[in-house]
């Protein structure tokens, strides 16, 4: 098993000015069912263009979106990269990956440069605003109890969580979101967790993030057994058809955080046929410890901070498509 650190890799093979080409592999480690799961394929489309960018002025990868035409499969695959305009504050790069002569993911990055400004009139919102978004998570991570993940996702072994079980709550039935039928907007569900790569030498780096903002529990996997869409759900796979990833700040590099932790929350609210084609927007923060470790001390929820917003669009598919597509066009790794 291959941690995520080195599962996302690019390796150069060609350069012009403004395109160049790059040679990844898709690690079987990062799968779910058969199929790499796709944040992590995006993932390695962000390694590409940080690695093109890297000498320029623009470093920081500031917004990405992403469709997935065809599902992707374990092995060796190909991301090409263009510039497609360089302004003063941001570089556009469109990019796409590819395997066995097709494109299966097509994308367009923003980069930039995410040091705050030391002068003028701050344009940011941060505690103690009341207006500022403060982490959602409810728990600190030393209390947290680690909860077994969905089987079909094939890392356990690197990566564990614990759920936020008060969150979990909000979604049932007797819950007060729920009671009151003359509640204007509601509806939906959500859900949250501490999320931490386990191995030690593994770190979280910007191409990691959209792998953790595809980290959930989709909503037909959160409705009660009184809803019908949730029938059949254990022996679903939920492909993502579109991401967005908006890179909010830097990954800390302060021991003040955790180095292989992040807090997730999603929220989930329409769902709706064919294909039982369904919403998630994620939030990926920072974490004050590791799952287990670290001491609650006053004021730790102000300190934390959003790193991303993810946004996505998937569908409600049989598991066993997954492993048919996962196992067809299978690609020969040349390692």
């Amino acid at each position: 098993m291959v941690p995520l650190v080195r599962a996302l890799y690019a390796s150069e093979t060609s350069r012009c000015s403004e395109t160049a080409t790059y040679a990844t592999e898709l690690n079987g480690s990062w799968v779910i069912g058969s199929i790499p799961q796709g944040g992590y394929t995006l993932g390695q489309v962000v390694e590409a263009c940080a690695r093109f960018q890297s000498e320029a002025v623009h470093k920081d990868p500031i917004h990405v979106t992403a469709h997935f035409l065809r599902a992707t499969n374990v092995g060796p695959a190909e991301v090409r990269v263009s510039v497609q305009k360089i302004g003063k504050n941001f570089t556009n790069l469109s990019a796409d990956l590819a395997q066995g002569g097709h494109t299966r993911l097509t994308s367009h990055l923003i980069f930039g440069d995410l040091t705050p400004v030391p002068d003028g009139i701050p344009r940011s919102l941060a505690a103690p605003s009341p207006y500022a978004r403060r982490l959602p998570l409810l728990n600190h991570p030393s209390a947290a109890v680690r909860d077994r993940m969905r089987h079909t996702w094939r890392f356990h072994s690197l990566l564990s969580w614990s759920m936020d079980h008060t969150i979990l709550a909000r979604n049932a039935m007797r819950s007060q979101t729920r009671a009151d039928t003359e509640i204007i907007g509601g509806g939906g569900a959500e859900w949250g967790a501490w999320c931490e790569l386990t191995r030690t030498e593994d770190e979280i780096k910007p191409s990691s993030i959209p792998f953790f903002g595809d980290m959930f529990l989709n909503l037909p996997s959160l409705l009660p057994d009184s809803e019908p869409a949730s029938h059949g759900t254990s022996d679903c796979w939920f492909p993502t058809v579109t991401m967005t990833v908006e890179f909010k700040a830097r990954i800390p590099s302060s021991q003040d955080y955790a180095s292989r932790t992040v807090g997730l929350y999603s929220e989930s609210h329409f769902l709706t046929d064919p294909h039982g084609r369904h919403n998630a927007h994620v939030e990926v923060w920072t974490a004050p410890s590791a799952i287990g470790q670290g001491k609650l001390e006053a004021g730790w929820r102000d300190k934390q901070y959003c790193i991303a917003v993810v946004d996505q669009m998937a569908l409600t598919l049989p598991m066993d498509l997954n492993h048919r597509q996962g196992n067809r066009d299978k690609v020969v790794t040349k390692l």
